[in-house]
C-alpha cells in the first residue's frame, strides 16, 4: 500500500501553483488492542484510520490542513484549505519547509516484522487471556490483573514535498502489558511489566505476567524509612521515566521560549564527567527509530549531552532555522491529522561500562526506585525541580531487602544530571509516553523523605 500512498502524495504536490511549497504527509495505520480480564476478552478494538496532513508554505506564511478523502475532489478541497489557512497564519521567518535530499535515507533495519501480518485475531486473544490468567495463578498474595492488554499496529507512511522529498516505509509494532495488585492483611501493592517487539511472536506473556505478579508480592510489608540523604539507584522504568520529565526541557522551541531548565546553558556543563546523553533515531529494535522524521529529515544520532556538557538540543526545521542549525531529524506527528513539532525519537544515557549487579554493588546502602508517583505535579521541566513520590527497595552492598514505601525523593533536576555516577548496560525501551531507554541509574546522592 505505500506505493499507493507514494502516488497520492505525489498527486498532491503536483498541485502547487506559484512560488508556494506544498509537503504531503500521509498514513495508512491498523491497529488491534485486547483487554483481558477473569480469563475473558472485556474488550476487543480495531481501526484503520488512513488520510492526508498537507502544509503550504508561501511567503513566510505555513498552513495546514488534513483529510480522511483521497479521491482527487477531496485532494484539492484540502489543498486549497490549506491555502486559505495559510492566509490566516502569522508571518515567521522560519517556517519554511525541510530541504531536499542529497541521498535518500536508508530503511531502518528491524522495524517490520512479516509475521505479524500472518497473527490472526483469535492469536491475540489468546495472548491476552494468556497473560491475565498467568499473571493471577503466578502468586497467591493476587487479587486480581487490573488490566492485561495486547496491542498492536502496523503503519504505512509516505511523504513528498515539491522541494524533491519523496519516501515511504512501513513498520510494525507490538506491546502488551499486566498490571497486578497483590494484597496481604491490610496492605496492597502493585506490579506492572511490559515487553515490546514487531509482532505477537517476539513477545513473552509467561516472562510479564511472572514479573508483574512478583513486582507486585515483593512489595508488601513496605515500610518508610527515615529521612537521609543517601545513593539512589533507578530501575530501567524510572529511569525512563526520568528521560521523560528531561526531555521536554531539551526541545529547540521550548529553549527558545524559555521555558527549559537548559536555557543558556549550551557549552556548558550540565552533568557528570564521563555521561553522555543521545538521541538517535536510527537505532535498531528501539521503538522511535524511522528513516526520516515527520518533515522527511533523515533521523540520525545527536549527542546532546557529552561527557557532561551540553552540545545540541533537539530541533525541527523552524526551530533549527531560528537559531541557523539544521534540524536534528526531530520532527513528530501524532498522525496525518496533526503538523510537525520537535520531540525526542529514542532517547537514552550511553551506558557507562557495568552491569545492573556492579551498579547495585557499587551504591553502598541506597534506595532502589521502582515506581514515582506524581511525576505530573512535582517535575518541573522550566524550574527543574524534582520531587515525587517513590515506591522501592533498601539495597545493602548489592542485596536487595526491606520493601519502601510513602517516601520522597527530591533533588534539582541539574544535580542528578550532575550524580550520575553509572549507567547499567541493561537498557529497556519504554512504549509509555514516547521512545525511552532506561537503564539501571546510580544518583551518588538525593534526599529521601521518610520518617
Amino acid at each position: 500500500m505505500s506505493s499507493e500512498l507514494s502516488e497520492i502524495a505525489a498527486r498532491i504536490v503536483d498541485r502547487a501553483r506559484g512560488d508556494e511549497d506544498l509537503e504531503a504527509f500521509l498514513t495508512h495505520q491498523k491497529t488491534f488492542s485486547v483487554k483481558a480480564y477473569q480469563g475473558e476478552a472485556e474488550t476487543v478494538e480495531s481501526a484503520e484510520p488512513r488520510g492526508t496532513g498537507v502544509r503550504v508554505f508561501n511567503g513566510g506564511r505555513v498552513g495546514f490542513s488534513y483529510t480522511t478523502d483521497l479521491t482527487d475532489a477531496g485532494l484539492d478541497d484540502v489543498v486549497e484549505q490549506a491555502r486559505a489557512n495559510a492566509q490566516h497564519s502569522t508571518p515567521d521567518e522560519a517556517a519554511i519547509p525541510a530541504p531536499a535530499w542529497v541521498t535518500a535515507p536508508s530503511d531502518v533495519p528491524g522495524t517490520f516484522d512479516a509475521s505479524h501480518r500472518d497473527t490472526s485475531a483469535q492469536d491475540k486473544v489468546a495472548f491476552a487471556i494468556e497473560l491475565e490468567t498467568t499473571t493471577r495463578a503466578a502468586d497467591p498474595r493476587i487479587r486480581t490483573v487490573e488490566e492485561a492488554v495486547y496491542a498492536d499496529s502496523e503503519s504505512e507512511v509516505a511523504i513528498a514535498t515539491t522541494k524533491g522529498i519523496a519516501g515511504s516505509y512501513v513498520q510494525t509494532d507490538a506491546w502488551c502489558y499486566s498490571y497486578a495488585i497483590a494484597t496481604e492483611g491490610d496492605d496492597t501493592q502493585v506490579g506492572l511489566e511490559f515487553d515490546v517487539a514487531r509482532a505477537l511472536s517476539g513477545l513473552d506473556a509467561h516472562r510479564v505476567a511472572e514479573s508483574a505478579a512478583r513486582r507486585a508480592a515483593q512489595g508488601l510489608g513496605g515500610e518508610k524509612i527515615p529521612s537521609a540523604r543517601m545513593p539512589v539507584v533507578f530501575e530501567p522504568y524510572t529511569a525512563g521515566q526520568f528521560l521523560g520529565v528531561v526531555a521536554q526541557a531539551l526541545i529547540g522551541e521550548a529553549v527558545q521560549k524559555g521555558r527549559s531548565l537548559f536555557a543558556g546553558k549550551l557549552g556548558e556543563k550540565v552533568g557528570a564527567q564521563g555521561l553522555t546523553l543521545i538521541d538517535d533515531g536510527r537505532i535498531e529494535g528501539a521503538l522511535g527509530s524511522t528513516p526520516w522524521d515527520g518533515e522527511g529529515v533523515p533521523t540520525g544520532r545527536t549527542e546532546i549531552i557529552s561527557d557532561g556538557v551540553l552540545r545540541s538540543f533537539l530541533y525541527d526545521v523552524s526551530s533549527g532555522h531560528r537559531e541557523g542549525r539544521a534540524s536534528t531529524g526531530n520532527a513528530s506527528r501524532a498522525g496525518f491529522k496533526s503538523p510537525p513539532s520537535a520531540s525526542p525519537t529514542n532517547l537514552a544515557f550511553d551506558p557507562t561500562g557495568p552491569t545492573r549487579d556492579d551498579v547495585l554493588r557499587s551504591a553502598g546502602r541506597a534506595l532502589l526506585v521502582t515506581d514515582f508517583h506524581g511525576v505530573h505535579s512535582g517535575a518541573n521541566a522550566v524550574s527543574g525541580d524534582f520531587s515525587v513520590g517513590a515506591t522501592g527497595f533498601l539495597v545493602e552492598d548489592g542485596v536487595i531487602g526491606q520493601p519502601v514505601k510513602e517516601v520522597t525523593i527530591a533533588a534539582p533536576m541539574l544535580d542528578i544530571l550532575a550524580r550520575i555516577t553509572a549507567v547499567a548496560d541493561d537498557r529497556r525501551w519504554l512504549p509509555f509516553g514516547g521512545s525511552f531507554g532506561g537503564a539501571t541509574t546510580l544518583v551518588s546522592e538525593m534526599t529521601v523523605g521518610g520518617r
